[in-house]
């Protein structure tokens, strides 16, 4: 065991130090996802991720950019040892500078040719997730909670491609802070992972002018969730009253479309339908843009032999660039879900957000989203 600056202060809740957390699993995990999108050009994506493992003794993170048709990855990881109270990895930093306000993110000159410093900024009160648990051959492969909120950006952006400013009122944003246990990457001699009940996923925080929306569905067949959570936001430091729709969200509804031969499922548009516990009815109508972020260039389900969650040594560095337009590869590049860019338009306003999604065969609503499976996969 081994003391950190964190435990000076009086948050413990476990009677371990800081360095060290309730659970032995060595999946448990906290990590930090945000994104941001330009919705003035439509066509890039930036998200970024940290995360740490205390009983992997790691800590890890990744940035990908998407834009124009081209998608620059990079994965960083470290021993996470005794610094465990900051977020760096390599190249990257992220400081809480005021917790649920502002978040300072730069990610210092590196091999891959993208830098960034940027703020990102709170316009919207967090949603707290309901507790994901679930059960897989007798062990809680998941329990975990989350909050998501959303925001706006600020800074600059660097690529090989040139410089950008990032301003609010065209770059916005979405983050989620989590923690918990959730399955890991099988290692050799595991046993096989089951079949979800799940064959449907939809992540989607959409930010309107005066009010923010989240989605986390996972449903077995249509109007069958197995597990959902969903809130409302209004934005930081205004409270609810009558023109705010407050209560709670007891379920939802979609008809989504999709591109016609695409080589992995890809949103078109549609409809979501929010229902609330006082019977009213909030109906968003969605359109899919250009910018889309595929995850697995950050290590989502691994990527050539970076898994997430492993340990990778000391300090590790890589760095890649994909060819979205490529469709005899787009379908390995996109397998483990995508931040795809959405216009919203709800009651004759305009808001923007990021939807992830998946379908699975056996979902019968969304067959024709489902491309033929593809010879070789690597």
């Amino acid at each position: 065991m081994r003391l950190t600056p964190p435990d000076e202060y009086f948050h413990h809740q476990v009677a371990l130090p800081h360095s060290m957390v309730g659970s032995s699993d060595p999946s448990w995990r906290e990590r930090y996802w945000i994104s941001i999108q330009d919705v003035d050009r439509q066509d890039t994506v930036l998200t970024c991720g940290i995360g740490q493992y205390p009983n992997q003794d790691v800590q890890e993170a990744f940035v990908v950019v998407a834009e124009g048709g081209k998608q620059r990855n990079l994965r960083l990881a470290r021993e996470l040892g005794a610094r465990s109270d900051v977020m760096q990895v390599g190249p990257l930093t992220i400081e809480v500078v005021r917790p649920f306000h502002d978040l300072h993110l730069v990610l210092d000159e590196n091999p891959s040719g993208v830098a960034f410093d940027l703020h990102w900024i709170g316009t919207m009160e967090p949603v707290l997730e309901g507790r994901h648990f679930q059960v897989s051959r007798n062990r809680a492969t998941y329990d975990a909670i989350r909050y998501v909120q959303l925001g706006r950006a600020s800074g600059t952006l660097v690529t090989p491609d040139g410089e950008r400013q990032v301003r609010p009122e065209h770059w916005w944003g979405e983050r989620d802070h989590s923690w918990g246990t959730r399955p890991l990457p099988r290692v050799p001699g595991a046993p096989p992972g089951q079949r979800p009940e799940w064959r449907m996923l939809m992540f989607c925080p959409i930010q309107m002018p005066d009010f923010g929306l989240h989605i986390y569905l996972y449903e077995a067949e249509p109007g069958r969730p197995v597990h959902l959570s969903a809130g409302i936001s209004r934005p930081l430091g205004r409270e609810a009253g009558d023109d705010f729709p407050g209560e709670a969200i007891v379920g939802v509804d979609h008809d989504l479309t999709w591109v016609a031969g695409a080589p992995a499922p890809t949103l078109s548009g549609g409809t979501i339908v929010v229902r609330l516990a006082d019977g009213r009815k909030l109906d968003f109508s969605v359109r899919a843009l250009p910018g889309r972020a595929c995850l697995r260039g950050g290590g989502y389900e691994g990527w050539n032999g970076w898994f997430q969650g492993h340990w990778k040594g000391e300090n590790s560095l890589e760095h890649d660039v994909w060819d979205l337009t490529d469709e005899s590869q787009f379908y390995r590049y996109a397998k483990a879900s995508s931040d795809h860019l959405i216009e919203v338009q709800h009651d004759g306003r305009t808001g923007y957000g990021v939807m992830e999604y998946l379908v699975l065969p056996g979902y019968p609503k969304y067959q024709e989203a489902i491309p033929p499976r593809p010879r070789v996969e690597r």
